[in-house]
């Protein structure tokens, strides 16, 4: 009988990267990928990178040679290793992290990890894979949802994002070129998916995107379209709810986000901006 494969995700950077991270190994799961702490374990080592921080690139290619060294211990003890780079670094550099770290079997941008059981699939059979383009799929659509057990290990908090990107392009930031441009959840995914986190047992959910002020659905504000949310959820599952901005550029916090925090009890009272 062949050994179970074990996937090893090491998150740099923000909350929305925390998130990602969970995610790949919910996607990777039904392809039979168990998740482990230990790097030396792993048959698959993912790196899901941040590019905001100083010297980002070079702390990639840094991780990425202390790696080389496992995947080099495991062919010497006859097993495959590989190695994959993710997220906003890999969203900038592409083709050119395969190039300068030959290590590296794949190379995922932060909006198709949903795609990585493909391509890995394509990875194990010696073809170097880069996949950066923005896909026209719902990548959320396309992602499996997580098992109860995994989210129990996780804890009782957890983060949902129901935005991402940014239309900003401020001249000192890379995310609308690493994340895209804006695009919001649909409400019943994020209803959906609250739904099974608290089911599970999670008790804090904060919900997370680079510019949450600028969620938008058929509704103008994300606030009220979420009152849903708290109404059905908070009550019965929820101990504490909470929006987090990583960017908050886009707006000063609207009225009815303010009158919603102060008659949910459940709701955190202060508001967060990154």
């Amino acid at each position: 009988m062949s050994r179970p494969r074990k996937v090893h995700v090491k998150s740099f950077g923000c909350q929305m990267n925390v998130y990602d991270s969970h995610r790949m190994a919910d996607t990777l799961a039904p392809a039979g990928y168990s998740e482990t702490a230990s790097p030396e374990d792993a048959d698959l080592i993912i790196l899901n990178t941040c590019h905001i921080r100083e010297k980002a690139v070079e702390k990639v290619y840094s991780e990425v040679g202390r790696l080389r060294e496992l995947k080099e211990a495991a062919a010497a003890q006859g097993r495959n290793m590989m190695i994959a780079v993710a997220g906003c670094v890999a969203q900038a550099e592409g083709e050119e992290i395969i190039r300068r770290a030959a290590s590296v079997d794949l190379v995922v941008g932060s909006q198709n990890y949903h795609r990585l059981p493909e391509l890995i699939a394509r990875a194990g059979n010696g073809a170097k894979v880069v996949d950066t383009e923005f896909p026209v799929e719902d990548k959320f659509a396309a992602l499996a949802a997580p098992q109860r057990e995994a989210t129990r290990r996780r804890g009782i908090s957890s983060f949902v994002t129901v935005q991402e990107g940014c239309d900003k392009f401020c001249t000192f930031c890379v995310v609308p070129y690493t994340r895209g441009a804006e695009v919001s959840r649909p409400v019943k995914q994020i209803v959906a998916e609250v739904e099974r986190l608290a089911e599970a047992g999670v008790r804090e959910v904060t919900l997370i995107g680079q510019n949450v002020n600028a969620y938008h659905s058929r509704y103008k504000t994300w606030m009220r379209r979420f009152h849903g949310v708290a109404t059905s959820y908070l009550d019965h599952y929820l101990g504490w709810f909470r929006a987090l901005d990583r960017n908050a550029q886009s707006g000063a916090p609207t009225a009815s986000l303010l009158v919603l925090v102060q008659q949910k009890s459940e709701f955190c009272p202060a508001i967060f901006s990154g």
